[in-house]
């Protein structure tokens, strides 16, 4: 329903001259099943399709302080980012909350950031969005290896 009124609303503005472009890619996608699956930006399959180099950071729920309060023992948020850059690329959610989740990577994939955004920003403890630093910082980590061309490899 969300992105059907964005793309109405699009629709709206062309019909009135306003061409504004229409940014797919960008549209969040969830899926409301137990657990909840969301997405937003590029996956592995088509960046590898694509020969588009990236690395991914992975946070678990079980490892969170807020999932081990829950008991959680499903969930994963997975960030797909550029390793020379760390430009944000993608996020994957499968777990609690997913589709509300997904809105704080779709913010910085529409501004073009990267995982500086999540490494540096402070996020309260414990909830399941700290789940952004620890994929970023997981990320930020792979990229300290030799065979990472990114800007710490």
């Amino acid at each position: 329903a969300s992105s059907s009124f964005e793309q109405g609303r699009l629709a709206a503005l062309h019909m009135f001259g306003d061409n504004k472009p229409f940014p797919i890619e960008k549209f969040p996608y969830g899926i409301y099943t137990i657990p909840e699956i969301s997405m937003v930006g590029k996956t592995e399959f088509e960046m590898t399709a694509q020969n588009i180099p990236f690395e991914s950071g992975i946070a678990r729920y079980e490892e969170l302080a807020k999932g081990q309060m829950i008991g959680a023992r499903h969930g994963i948020l997975k960030l797909l980012f550029d390793p020379t850059t760390l430009k944000l690329l993608g996020v994957h959610i499968f777990g609690d909350s997913a589709a509300e989740l997904i809105h704080i990577g779709q913010a910085v994939l529409s501004y073009g950031g990267g995982l500086e955004y999540f490494r540096d920003t402070v996020f309260n403890y414990p909830t399941n969005a700290e789940a952004y630093k620890v994929a970023a910082l997981d990320g930020i980590n792979k990229c300290w290896r030799p065979d990472c061309h990114g800007p710490l490899g």
